[in-house]
């Protein structure tokens, strides 16, 4: 009896039979080279892209943030202790006590009070009142602290603040040995014209400086606040308020930092290499109360320190994924002994999975088919019904075709009372669904709008611009959509008078042989970049027996077509406008679509297309 042979034993190669490929394990070695080397180059790439992108968004975006806010914070505190300190000059009581020679006991205690509750509900350091006639000098806690004496040099500040004329004016102390730094702010009083006491606070800038830690980042970072001479009054590190900048950064970058006038108070960034050899990275900026300004500071190194374990991970990674592709790559050479069968046995899966996608997209596609035709209905369930239109006017037409079954054209009518009515064509942005949902939007808007006005097609067009950016956009600060509308409105009265505005849609009127072109305004609305000031202008129209109004969206005019593919033009519109003599509007209309149906051929429809006509 002869031996049965199974499917495995067929399926196992071997060595000495023709199914062995002995070129099986050179191939193998050479896409594992190609593998290798494929992997090295895209994670030295991804490696470099990174590194710059991290640089870049450091020197872009995170230093800029860190100086700007700590900046902001400064100038904040600076410009509160301002309007304080003015407030305090202005106070006619205080202005009395000082001018009185402080001898009135019940205003000098109002004013002794003022300026301790200042500093009490303010957390000042300290609160002051100076006279320029007696030459006290009062402090927060109601005492008299000093006479002022031209004599003193301590006191030249005083004297100094009388002499300048300036309003206000800003004192800085840095004081090392308190580890702080204070920014006294002197208010000039006066009395009828005359300066009669210098008043203000005093705040430290300490608790700010606690919060440069808290901004910073990366242990070798540093941020201080230096004046005019690159002295430093500011730093997270108390022993180093009272250095000067060049101790820390390079002699010529400091200088450049000390020297810069800077107008536009931007932060400005500097890349520079170390006596090291190290590259540093380093944003500045002045301060808009004072004239001093903020560095901050931090090594490449550290910068980019995390791509270090980056780089540590993807050649883990890398190296797993090449062992584990060898040795994928072994186990199917070794495996597969009759290529012809598996390509078979392959091409049938794929048949299996290509039905199974067919089947499973032809489902998916009539979903979607049957949520268009929903959408569609909703949509012309906006649109103002035949016998609406039919009480407006003595004859209309409407050619309204979404390129996409559904779009964002749509028109619209509103008869006010028996003499006034409105009718109104916009184009939104956006085609088939997402456009429909917009005219759906700007359809209630525009509605509530006409609700309050009426008869001022320029005024409800200002408001609509208004309303729909509040609507569309006021959850889009960062977001790239962008979403607007054309729109042309007429309102009418009691069939003689007839006013147009627009935003980029324009009425024809046809009169006997002649065809008037009554522009809108070339603002587009409701769009983020649309000022909220945007105005329209109402052109008035008196009507006349015949006369025939034309208002359609850019789908007519600009649809490609024709020997040349241009667009259809304003310039055929109104020769066709012209040539319809006597015609009905229902003859009319007919012309108007077998013109776009010749212009267009075999061209796709490029946008939703609506033309409106009507008489009265």
């Amino acid at each position: 009896m002869g031996s049965k042979t199974t499917a495995a034993e067929v399926l196992v190669p071997d060595k000495k039979s023709p199914m062995y490929d002995r070129g099986t394990m050179k191939v193998v070695v050479l896409a594992c080279i190609i593998i290798i080397l494929s992997i090295v180059m895209t994670s030295s790439i991804s490696y470099l892209i990174t590194q710059e992108a991290v640089v870049d968004k450091l020197k872009s975006r995170d230093m800029r943030y860190i100086i700007d806010s700590m900046a902001a914070k400064i100038d904040g505190r600076i410009e509160r202790a301002k309007e304080v300190s003015v407030i305090l000059a202005t106070d006619p009581a205080v202005i009395q006590w000082v001018a009185s020679g402080e001898t009135d006991e019940r205003l000098g205690e109002y004013a002794k009070g003022k300026i301790t509750g200042i500093a009490r509900d303010y957390d000042y350091s300290n609160t002051f009142i100076v006279s320029n006639i007696t030459k006290h000098y009062w402090a927060e806690d109601s005492r008299l602290i000093s006479i002022m004496s031209e004599s003193n040099p301590e006191h030249n500040w005083f004297f100094s603040a009388l002499h300048s004329g300036k309003t206000v004016d800003l004192n800085i102390d840095s004081n090392t040995a308190r580890g702080d730094t204070f920014v006294f702010i002197n208010a000039l009083m006066k009395d009828q014209g005359t300066p009669v006491a210098i008043v203000g606070v005093g705040l430290t800038l300490k608790e700010i400086a606690k919060e440069f830690k808290s901004y910073k980042f990366g242990e070798q970072s540093n941020l201080w606040l230096v004046d005019g001479q690159g002295k430093i009054h500011l730093s997270e590190k108390i022993e180093e308020i009272g250095m000067y900048l060049n101790d820390f950064v390079a002699p010529d970058i400091a200088s450049q930092i000390i020297e810069g006038n800077i107008s536009s108070n931007q932060p400005q960034a500097i890349e520079y290499t170390n006596q090291n050899g190290e590259i540093m990275d380093l944003v500045y900026r002045v301060t808009k109360s004072t004239d001093w300004k903020l560095v901050f500071q931090i090594p490449r190194r550290e910068s980019i320190s995390i791509l270090s374990t980056i780089k540590v991970n993807a050649g883990i990674g890398s190296f797993i994924s090449l062992v584990l592709i060898i040795f994928i790559f072994y186990y199917i050479s070794h495996r597969i002994a009759n290529p012809f069968k598996r390509a078979i046995l392959l091409s049938k899966e794929m048949e299996k999975q290509v039905s199974e996608r067919t089947q499973e997209l032809s489902e998916k596609n009539q979903k979607i088919m049957d949520s268009i035709d929903y959408a569609q209905r909703i949509q012309e369930s906006i649109l103002p019904p035949s016998d609406e239109l039919i009480n407006m006017f003595r004859e209309y037409f409407i050619i309204w075709e979404p390129r996409d079954r559904v779009g964002g054209d749509f028109y619209w009518a509103r008869k006010i009372d028996k003499n006034k009515s409105l009718i109104a064509v916009a184009d939104c942005t956006g085609h088939g669904v997402p456009g429909a949902f917009m005219t759906m939007a700007v359809n209630s808007i525009l509605s509530h709008i006409v609700d309050e006005i009426c008869d001022n097609p320029a005024v409800i067009i200002q408001e609509l611009n208004k309303r729909v950016k509040e609507t569309l956009h006021r959850n889009q600060s960062s977001s790239m959509a962008d979403d607007g509308l054309d729109i042309g409105i007429c309102y009418v009265e009691d069939k003689k008078r007839l006013v147009f505005a627009g935003a980029k849609i324009a009425l024809d009127v046809k009169r006997a042989d002649q065809v008037y072109h009554i522009k809108g305004n070339k603002k587009s609305i409701g769009y983020r970049r649309s000022s909220n000031d945007l105005e329209f202008v109402n052109n008035e129209w008196k009507i006349e027996d015949g006369d025939i109004f034309y208002l359609m969206s850019d789908g007519y005019v600009d649809q490609n077509g024709g020997q040349r593919d241009y667009a259809l033009g304003h310039k055929r519109v109104n020769q066709l406008i012209s040539a319809q003599g006597e015609k009905n509007l229902a003859q009319q209309q007919q012309a108007f679509e077998d013109l776009l149906n010749q212009y267009m051929g075999d061209e796709p429809q490029r946008d939703d297309i609506t033309v409106v006509g009507f008489t009265f």
